[in-house]
């Protein structure tokens, strides 16, 4: 039995080979079709981003944390980064 499939592996190993590569272009293929026509939901993409840009709390330190941390921006704001780009 092994022997028959090792002589059909030898007679079609090319042909093999193509069908295993046209199989995964064509699954590429339908995957960025799919992912091009799918539609967004953008109620729970503007959800998502209202929920993310609520206010955070602000941390309260201690005088001896805030000794040790002299020079160091605490606060990390986003306007800061804004600036930087």
């Amino acid at each position: 039995m092994a022997s028959i499939i090792q002589t059909y592996f030898n007679i079609y190993f090319t042909e093999i080979v193509v069908g295993i590569l046209i199989l995964s272009i064509t699954i590429v293929i339908v995957s960025i079709f799919y992912v091009i026509f799918t539609e967004t939901d953008d109620k729970a993409i503007k959800k998502l981003i209202v929920n993310n840009t609520k206010k955070i709390k602000k941390m309260k330190y201690t005088k001896q944390f805030l000794r040790g941390v002299d020079g160091i921006d605490l606060e990390l704001k986003d306007s800061d980064k804004k600036n930087l780009l």
